[in-house]
């Protein structure tokens, strides 16, 4: 693409594309999460065993990231981006029918190729946030990322009229899910910017079909990058998992105050991400990350140790502040080397899937013995981790240096 960079309408109008991607992500995982205890009674299975079924999404989701990279090398990024988009209507067509017939078998399959197929979707517009972010020159990834917490929210809040409505499970998927695989085959080719496949002697087509596995492994940066997105994902996470039932169990709260101040959690995060370019442009990827953390641990230990209900606002706000902007800035750090970049995106994407299968579990065993408020400290020792990995997301330097990506970053960190 350096011979011949599109131009600013062309940037801007790949902007407007790629924000229809994030929004319709957000739309689909609401769409999901909002029918959840109608699934489970659909399907006839204990939590546990749903969450089994989880995981074989999480499978599919993991498997996705793994070939991503050689398959943007081979297909390249447009037709991979249309065929994952009808693939994850067709896999929540199988969630549906699973619902219908009431089979677990045939849900766990849907959720091995809705979530592959989703993840897809989720590194191609990442990759591509990162170019156009390039390309404006400034950081604007944390505004898709809140444009896609503020879709979720509308796709809880939507399934929510659709659930008290008394809509079917099944009619509820196919309807939205079949208007935003629409609007994802409409929008794709606006959205990317150059989705021609890898020469076939370049080097993204060399690193082979595992190229992501390669990068993760092989790159110590591109590794820190994905720890510190395990970080973030575990910070974000464990909010959406256990804050609600902390709040009824331990605080004596009703289950929909619980919701009404978990959403106040999510809109504080969503308006840092609104602004946080501007913070990031100002103040450095690198103090952003701490500063980040710091408002996560104070946020959380305020929520396990504070004595009584009325710290639980200022916890809330100081938890959502700070869970904002370590997602969005881990993925535009991972795409700074423009070679393989959509491979290290989905690289450090991964981690995020690995986290999500491990830590809510780890909270929720430490809980058995704790009690939920005190499990909850892990999370503080979470942000520790993150701090101390912030130096890794430092740009790297401009090629024009001529020094090696990991001497250019190393020579610039922050003490």
């Amino acid at each position: 693409m350096d011979a011949a960079e599109p131009d600013a309408r062309r940037v801007r109008a790949a902007r407007a594309g790629i924000l229809v991607l994030f929004v319709g992500m957000g739309l689909m995982l609401g769409t999901h999460v909002s029918r959840v205890p109608s699934v489970r009674d659909a399907l006839g299975v204990t939590l546990a065993q749903l969450g089994a079924l989880f995981i074989a999404g999480s499978i599919g989701g993991l498997i996705a990231f793994s070939l991503l990279g050689g398959l943007v090398a081979r297909l390249g990024s447009l037709l991979l981006l249309r065929l994952a988009s009808v693939a994850v209507v067709v896999g929540f067509g199988g969630m549906a029918l699973a619902a219908h017939l009431g089979s677990p078998a045939v849900f766990g399959a849907a959720m091995f190729v809705t979530l592959g197929s989703f993840e897809t979707v989720n590194a191609l517009a990442n990759a591509e946030a990162a170019t156009v972010e390039r390309m404006a020159g400034r950081s604007i990834m944390s505004q898709f990322h809140a444009a896609f917490a503020l879709a979720l929210l509308a796709g809880v809040g939507i399934g929510a009229l659709y659930s008290g409505a008394g809509v079917a499970v099944p009619v509820h998927y196919l309807v939205n899910v079949g208007v935003v695989g629409l609007a994802f085959l409409a929008c794709a080719r606006l959205a990317i910017l150059d989705g021609a496949p890898a020469a076939a002697d370049s080097e993204e087509r060399a690193g082979g079909i595992f190229v992501t596995l390669r990068v993760a492994a092989r790159e110590r940066r591109t590794l820190a990058l994905g720890l510190i997105i395990f970080c973030a994902f575990t910070i974000e996470m464990s909010a959406n998992n256990w804050l609600p039932l902390t709040l009824v169990d331990d605080f004596g709260r009703t289950e929909a105050l619980a919701a009404l101040l978990y959403a106040a959690l999510v809109v504080a995060q969503s308006a840092v991400r609104v602004v946080g370019g501007r913070l990031i442009d100002r103040l450095g990827r690198v103090r952003i990350l701490r500063g980040s953390a710091v408002l996560v641990a104070a946020g959380v230990l305020l929520i396990a140790l504070a004595p009584g209900f009325w710290a639980v606002p200022l916890a809330l706000l100081l938890w959502g502040a700070g869970a904002a902007l370590g997602y969005p800035l881990a993925i535009s750090a991972a795409a700074d080397e423009r070679t393989n970049a959509t491979a290290r995106v989905a690289a450090v994407a991964a981690f995020g899937t690995i986290a999500g299968l491990t830590m809510p579990q780890a909270i929720g065993l430490l809980a058995e013995g704790l009690g939920l408020r005190l499990s909850l400290l892990l999370v503080v020792a979470v942000a520790g981790a993150m701090l101390l990995l912030a130096p890794a997301a430092r740009p790297l330097p401009a090629p024009a240096t001529g020094v090696e990506e990991g001497e250019g970053a190393a020579d610039t960190l922050e003490a």
